[in-house]
């Protein structure tokens, strides 16, 4: 963990270059602790870009995590989900302090997030606040499941999860698939009923937390993004996550 008086903060990037602030108020307990997340949230994930001061956060987070109460703890996931998946987008460099200091501190969160997962409190708590819910269940996907599928579900946000881009390895490509519309070259996943408590099935676990506030606009969406895509210009089949990594990445 890169103590704060490093002078490495002067060097990784934030939005605006508060992140060391931020944190230092989060660490020594000025203000309100949800508020001081919000604002460190906010200036890791703008744009939903990668911010390598993410990196150096990360660890003292970890640290602070298991003394925070449950809805601080439900805030902290929440705020740093966005933050935390950009990283699948602009992979560190393995070996590196960064790349270090980023995955110590991201295991180090794994185990209470998935106690927050499976808490009926927690629940009690989504159910209440659909922000709240859909934040921290991507927040979660990032932490203990696979970070680009959370931050391509943070992405599709920008059309309140209606409209997904594809792209096939033979040039076919759509930016804005309307999946109301039910397009018949996808082949949807089955997403069976969470149990509340197994989280070895990504899209049934992410599903079933979502499904806690039934103001919830990303489940409709699932079958389509955990299905496949049969490209209607080669035939050609493959998860829809590969067709929309090729779409962002080409176009």
């Amino acid at each position: 963990m890169t103590a704060l008086n490093d002078p490495v903060w002067d060097t990784v990037p934030s939005a605006s270059n508060y992140a060391k602030k931020f944190l230092s108020d989060i660490i020594e307990g000025n203000g309100d602790m949800k508020e001081n997340l919000n604002l460190l949230g906010e200036e890791l994930s703008h744009q939903l870009t990668w911010y390598e001061a993410t990196a150096y956060v990360l660890p003292h987070l970890a640290v602070i995590f298991p003394k925070l109460s449950k809805d601080e703890g439900v805030a902290l996931i929440a705020e740093m989900g966005a933050a935390i998946a950009a990283q699948s987008q602009w992979p560190l460099e393995e070996g590196t302090e960064a790349y270090n200091e980023f995955f110590r501190g991201l295991s180090a969160l794994k185990d209470r997030t998935r106690e927050l997962v499976t808490d009926p409190e927690v629940w009690e708590l989504l159910e209440k606040d659909a922000n709240t819910s859909f934040m921290f269940a991507l927040g979660a996907l990032a932490v203990i499941g696979d970070m680009s599928h959370s931050y391509i579900l943070w992405y599709l946000s920008g059309s309140t999860w209606e409209e997904v881009s594809a792209a096939c390895e033979c040039g076919w490509n759509d930016e804005t698939i309307y999946l109301p519309d039910e397009p018949h070259f996808f082949k949807l996943a089955e997403i069976e009923e969470w149990d509340r408590s197994s989280l070895d099935n990504e899209p049934v676990w992410l599903n079933g937390l979502l499904n806690m506030c039934e103001d919830n606009p990303i489940s409709p969406c699932l079958p389509y993004v955990y299905g496949t895509v049969i490209c209607p210009q080669c035939g050609e089949e493959e998860p829809y996550w590969d067709f929309f990594k090729r779409f962002y990445e080409e176009y």
